[in-house]
Parts: C-alpha cells; structure tokens; sequence
C-alpha cells in the first residue's frame, strides 16, 4: 500500500468524559494504521491529565473555538501520517479496521487527490475532512486560516477535481446536535457556509489552482 497511516487530529478542552468514548472506540476499532494526535490548552489541566502518555500538543488560548484551525495546522505540523483525518472529542469510531479501509480506498488516488465521506448515523458525510498530507504540503496548510469551516473548503476543492468521494463502509458517529440524523448536519450547513461567504470561494480557487500540478499527474497516468 502506497498510504501507510491515518493521522486523527482532535483539538479538545474540558471534555474528559467524551474523550473517554473517544479513546475506547478508537482502540476497540484501529487496525493499528492510525494514530491519535490532540491538542491542549495550556491552562487545561485537567484534559492533559487524562491524555496522559497520549501524544499532544500544550498551546494558548488564543481566541478559543475560532482558533479550529489554527489548532488543526498545529498537529498537521507534527504528526506523522500521510492521510489527515479533521477529528472532534465528541467523535466515535464503530467500523472494525476503518484505518485500513481507508487507507485501502486512498491507495486508489497515488497522487493524493481526495477527501472521503463517511456514514455518519444514517447517510454518507463530510464532517470529518480526510484528505492526504501530499494535498496539504502542496497548499501549505491543512485548513485555510482564513476561515472556520475547512470540511465544507476541502469537499468543495476535491468536488472540482471529482475526488470528493463517499466512504459508507466505514462508520464514525458524531455528536452533531446530539446524534441527531444527518439531515440535521445537511440543514446546518448552509449557515456555516455563508459564515465564510467573503472568503470561500476565493480560497477554494487558490487551492484547485495549487493542486492542478497533482491532477495533472494523475491525468498522465490515466
């Protein structure tokens, strides 16, 4: 397999129990081609504790929640694997060896092209944007700083090049308004997208104009 390891990446604070759920589904489900990287606060005591001999990062503050992806490109920077799963502390894992399917469906891309949907309660989704490290090195981010929502961002930039692409044979549930059916996140997202109206679509054309030299790549394998 040309793809070796799924990387988790999960800013959290204050939400042990949760994390609990977290850790115990991700290692009664993981293959042991994925691991877990989170990020702390450093005023967060309590959270660092409970990762205890876990692998994270301590930062400030900063603007808290608004600075998602600020935390995100933290972990990007040092974990280790060459598929980045945008994890949450309130996320579930339920398919036995998610990690090698998907790895398995990313060996389909070489190049690295793809963001994968999987089921979420009751239909394929894209809360979790899974996309490749080689995607991310080529945009110099793993999501754009500008704006909140980099899930919506990395869908639309794989839907130009027709990668973006519904994984149903794996499973992570996801406290999105309380485990309610995907038609509630669907609904959702049409505000969240007009929170970043100002910046969206240019973001998304500077990335497909970034990514063009991978697809061409794929291109002359085709």
């Amino acid at each position: 397999m040309r793809f070796k390891k799924v990387s988790v990446l999960v800013p959290t604070r204050g939400r042990v129990e949760r994390l609990k759920t977290l850790l115990e589904s991700f290692e009664q489900t993981t293959a042991g081609r994925a691991e877990l990287w989170f990020r702390v606060d450093d005023d967060d005591v309590k959270t660092q504790k409970a990762l205890r001999n876990r692998s994270y990062v301590i930062g400030p503050r900063l603007d808290g929640y608004k600075s998602t992806p600020h935390f995100f490109n933290e972990l990007y920077a040092v974990c280790s694997g060459d598929v980045l799963m945008a994890g949450n502390d309130d996320m579930v894992f339920k398919t036995l060896g998610w990690d090698e399917r998907i790895l398995k469906e990313a060996d389909l891309y070489p190049e690295g092209l793809f963001d994968f949907g999987v089921l979420t309660h009751n239909a394929p989704n894209f809360p979790f944007a899974t996309v490749s490290r080689a995607a991310c090195d080529a945009l110099g981010f793993f999501f754009d700083p500008r704006f909140f929502w980099g899930d919506i961002f990395w869908r639309d930039v794989m839907s130009h090049f027709g990668r973006a692409i519904p994984l149903p044979s794996v499973q992570i549930d996801h406290d999105w308004v309380g485990f309610e059916p995907d038609r509630i996140f669907a609904a959702g997202e049409r505000t969240r997208r007009a929170d970043h109206s100002q910046y969206h679509a240019v973001a998304v054309a500077e990335a497909v104009g970034k990514l063009e030299a991978l697809w061409s790549t794929s291109a002359s394998r085709s």
